[in-house]
């Protein structure tokens, strides 16, 4: 999904509604897996679909002919009754799969995706400068956001120093993309002082039969100087004939007695790439060592940020949120009906939880509108109501009576689930993100279409073509 802040990084942005569960009954486990509910002669479901005609179940049949639904497995106790198809207590949002506070959350401040200095620097869904928190080693607080000003061409070394078009910010210093003595010509490094091709200057090209020499077209090279394919080089300077005819330099660096030499506190890895060893996540500390799973390099070192630990030996998560590793390292959400919340995992947007499960109260039907409300042997659950049949309904996926073109958790086919964060749309899975808007259309959408979600009874901006 695209960023409502289109200068930040790309990050899919994804929002959910707010989480419910049945009264007097709250997720307080970790994790969560689905489980299959039959009994003989027994419809179960655990459904999710919009309302109307689009109510969903995540079906399977069990081998002796009974149907029966998937439901997912919640953290927690849960009561007989629910008194919402919520999923999160407001204001939280659904970002990737984590459910989590936009008034307060150092990575989605005010919208998923909005990063910016962790814990009390994100005030009201705002980054305030000097809120208390810190942002991550090798950033600094610019304008309320963490920003890498060892590797960011717009603030390199310090806070809105921007790079020049040529350049690249390494180490915190703007560094020419041509080596030291060459500019660049039509994108091509070159030597003015030695170039045939621009001699002088980039619009200049020396005859045929003609060398350049000191940036001037001439007969032939003077003493001292060697011809490389009519260019007239010192071989102890020239970055494009360095040591030897052809020998052309990488950017930063400087041909000092025949050498090719990083300057500036860089060193060189690879093949003529200068990098500064203490801030690069992709040489560390060393050439050969590189940062991995969000790591940043700070001091020749990779580590996590502020808030973040180490999961599986490399891996920097925050166990507040990380559906994979939530409220400790490992611990994994469901993530067909669960996202990650406060370190715990919850029933996704649109599902509340009953008896341990997450269903959609509008076609489970062993809670048909409501927790513990079961339709019985035969019958069937269609718009929170029990009845005998589907008719009228495009789908059934065991007792449930939903439409596959649209129920996020029958999607295309029953028992086809979407991610929490995607919605079904004409039977496929797309991101979404809650929108910034009370109705459509929403300019806050960007690129993506504006659509009213039956499933989560909210207003969502939705990365498809057309709406659920």
């Amino acid at each position: 999904m695209r960023s409502r802040f289109p200068g930040l990084l790309s990050l899919v942005f994804l929002s959910t509604i707010g989480l419910a569960a049945c009264s007097g009954d709250s997720g307080t486990g970790a994790s969560a897996s689905a489980t299959d509910g039959s009994a003989s002669g027994t419809d179960t479901a655990s459904a999710s679909a919009s309302a109307s005609a689009s109510a969903s179940a995540s079906a399977t049949d069990t081998a002796s002919g009974t149907d029966s639904a998937t439901a997912g497995s919640a953290s927690g106790s849960a009561s007989d009754s629910a008194t919402s198809s919520g999923a999160c207590d407001p204001p939280m949002l659904v970002c990737g799969q984590a459910c989590i506070d936009p008034q307060t959350d150092e990575n989605h401040c005010g919208s998923c995706g909005f990063a910016c200095a962790p814990g009390p620097a994100c005030i009201g869904g705002e980054c305030m400068g000097g809120g208390g928190g810190e942002c991550a080693p090798g950033e600094l607080l610019c304008d309320g956001v963490c920003r890498d000003i060892n590797n960011s061409n717009q603030n390199c070394g310090a806070c809105g120093n921007q790079c020049q078009q040529n350049e690249e910010c390494i180490g915190g210093q703007c560094i020419s993309e041509c080596p030291i003595g060459a500019v660049s010509c039509q994108g091509n490094c070159v030597v003015l002082d030695s170039n045939p091709n621009h001699c002088g200057d980039c619009q200049n090209d020396c005859n045929n039969g003609e060398v350049c020499a000191n940036g001037n077209c001439v007969q032939s090279c003077p003493n001292g100087l060697q011809e490389c394919n009519n260019a007239c080089a010192d071989l102890q300077t020239n970055p494009e004939h360095c040591g030897q005819c052809g020998n052309d330099c990488g950017a930063g660096q400087q041909c000092i007695n025949g050498e090719c030499t990083c300057t500036g506190g860089l060193d060189q890895c690879g093949n003529n790439n200068c990098v500064d060893l203490q801030t690069d996540p992709n040489h560390c500390g060393n050439c050969q060592n590189e940062c991995n799973g969000g790591a940043t390099c700070f001091g020749g070192q990779c580590t996590c940020a502020p808030g973040e630990v180490t999961c599986g030996g490399d891996q920097c998560v925050n166990l507040q949120n990380d559906p994979d590793n939530c409220g400790q390292c490992g611990t994994q959400c469901n993530n067909d009906f669960e996202v990650c919340a406060g370190g715990s995992c919850q029933c996704r947007p649109g599902l509340v939880e009953c008896n341990g499960n997450c269903v959609n109260l509008d076609n489970n039907p062993q809670n048909c509108g409501q927790c513990g409300m079961g339709c019985g042997q035969g019958n069937v659950c269609g718009n929170g109501q029990c009845m005998q049949d589907c008719d009228g309904f495009p789908d059934q996926c065991g007792g449930s009576c939903t439409n596959t073109d649209n129920d996020p958790l029958n999607c295309g086919d029953c028992g086809e689930p979407c991610n929490a964060d995607e919605l079904c749309v004409n039977g496929q899975c797309e991101n979404f993100f809650l929108a910034p808007c009370n109705q459509c259309p929403c300019d806050q959408c960007g690129g993506d279409r504006c659509c009213n979600s039956d499933f989560l009874n909210d207003i969502v901006c939705l990365d498809a073509n057309d709406c659920p």
